[in-house]
């Protein structure tokens, strides 16, 4: 019950701050649009993705570590606890250093990089300059005590750190908005951004510290050198999982970028935006379960493990399909809203003179409900350890999205980088990562969770198929309208997705999970 508890209080924590945090993102960038500019915004697109790609010298040590904190927390076993986190902080520093070098040899590279390169200064901008901020602020992340972080996140208590992110956020956005509003600097603006970073972590590693004073403490051991080889081993897994994931999901603006000029990647950062939003919103279900999945599977419970997979996956079909049904039925109506025109929403494109016809929004979404059943797997493979068994599948996909995103993007423009995702999720994660979560971990046939998610996404579709029906019939304009419609978007496919699965097995035990869950809190 605790891990349902704890894992209920990440969720609703987690929720909160996600959605503070897009609410907050999408008003900053509104300022940061009015008082700078789309051309800033590409440019903030582009050197955010090149740092992600910078990132992957984290090369899953995180993942791996957590891993291993699961069993000594467990345990409750403080001496082991403290050799791991003195192992993470160790690698942190370095994986930090790697990051700094990396980038600097970056610097020569930025001209082939940013196609419009040249026209920078007179934006006022030293591209140079902006970079080396943006690599401050990636390498700053593993420098000021992430491992504390992390060990607090596999305790299952995120949600202590998430209320204090709470301020913070409300902070940076105050402030950033400040700067663009007072001194309509970009270099102010990213400064402001750093400082909240640094500060955010500095807060979080006092408050574990409060909290779980031995981890201040000091350990004359160390990892033993077959245990470090092992996880040596495990990161050079994680490494081409992380590059995957990195690769997939940065290398849109960058493509974009060199074939098109940084006004393609403004356009699409709008779009990205949405989709960044709701996958923010999303994804905070699926990190609030993982410390208690990995908890639990530590305790070798076959049958409790192949169940937690049948609910989470459940929930994430449901909640990933409505997500993706709104992006769908709604971004195209969102954009207008938000930035007061029309000339930013992206309905075809022109090659060679030719209108070729271009649905974004709706390829937006299924991108969102593709990726987020990749990322419900990922949630699994990091919390149950399996690092080793699919270390070669993330390098089909990395193949396949990247050879489709240059091929496709002269043709199709943004809606190639979005086609170039979906097919590489549909051939190889959406397939493969279940095989072997059931073969390795799970101990038993995929077969029937393959029958049920076929099951899942016709029920979505229709659903979907449904909402936008409902959606077109509703005429009223403006703000009232998107809400009215927003809310179509999310009671019709939920009526039809309860009223399929309501016998289901699924549904029976979250239901009686969250009749358990409030009746407890009802009692205390």
């Amino acid at each position: 019950m605790n891990r349902t508890r704890n894992s209920f209080l990440n969720y609703i924590t987690g929720m909160f701050s996600s959605l503070l945090i897009v609410v907050l993102n999408f008003l900053t960038r509104t300022f940061f649009i009015r008082y700078l500019g789309m051309s800033y915004l590409g440019i903030e697109g582009l050197f955010t993705n090149i740092l992600s790609m910078l990132s992957l010298a984290e090369l899953g040590f995180g993942s791996a570590i957590v891993y291993k904190l699961y069993k000594p927390i467990e345990e409750n076993d403080h001496e082991r606890i403290l050799v791991l986190l003195k192992l993470y902080r160790k690698a942190y520093l370095i994986i930090g250093c790697v990051i700094v070098v990396l980038g600097f040899c970056l610097i020569p590279f930025l001209p082939k990089l940013v196609r419009d390169y040249e026209t920078l200064p007179s934006l006022g901008l030293n591209a140079v300059a902006v970079y080396l901020l943006y690599l401050l602020n990636t390498a700053s992340s593993y420098w000021v005590f992430a491992y504390k972080v992390a060990f607090v996140q596999a305790n299952q208590k995120t949600y202590i750190l998430t209320v204090v992110g709470y301020v913070i956020s409300i902070a940076n956005s105050v402030c950033q908005i400040l700067a663009l509003v007072v001194f309509r600097s970009f270099i102010v603006y990213l400064c402001v951004q750093i400082f909240f970073a640094v500060a955010q972590n500095l807060i979080w590693a006092f408050i574990c510290d409060k909290r779980y004073p031995f981890v201040r403490e000091k350990t004359t051991k160390s990892v033993s050198k077959e245990e470090l080889r092992s996880f040596y081993k495990d990161c050079s897994a994680l490494f081409l999982y992380s590059a995957c994931s990195v690769i997939i999901g940065g290398s849109d603006n960058i493509v974009l970028s060199a074939m098109l000029g940084t006004s393609a990647v403004a356009l699409f950062y709008n779009y990205s935006s949405i989709r960044s939003a709701v996958r923010a919103l999303l994804y905070t279900f699926l990190t609030s379960v993982q410390a208690s999945l990995g908890s639990l599977y530590s305790t070798g419970n076959l049958e409790w493990s192949r169940t937690g997979f049948r609910v989470v996956n459940f929930l994430a079909v449901w909640l990933y399909g409505i997500g993706a049904i709104g992006v769908a039925v709604l971004a195209d109506e969102f954009i207008p809203l938000w930035l007061h025109t029309s000339d930013y929403v992206v309905t075809s494109w022109v090659w060679n003179g030719i209108t070729i016809r271009t649905p974004v929004a709706l390829l937006l979404g299924i991108e969102i409900y593709i990726i987020g059943q990749q990322n419900y797997c990922g949630i699994f493979r990091n919390a149950m350890g399996l690092f080793q068994q699919m270390k070669y599948r993330p390098i089909l996909s990395i193949l396949i999205n990247v050879i489709l995103s240059i091929v496709l993007v002269p043709y199709l423009g943004i809606a190639g980088c979005l086609v170039s995702t979906i097919v590489a999720g549909l051939t190889t994660n959406l397939i493969v990562d279940p095989i072997l979560i059931y073969k390795h971990a799970l101990k038993d046939t995929p077969v029937p969770y393959f029958l049920r998610n076929i099951l899942y996404k016709i029920v979505i579709t229709g659903g979907g198929v449904a909402a936008w029906y409902a959606c077109s019939r509703i005429t009223t304009a403006g703000i009232v309208g998107f809400v009215i419609r927003g809310c179509t978007c999310v009671l019709i496919p939920s009526i039809i997705f309860v009223a399929c699965f309501s016998k289901s097995m699924e549904f029976r035990f979250l239901l009686q999970a969250a009749s358990s869950l409030f009746l407890k809190n009802k009692d205390m």
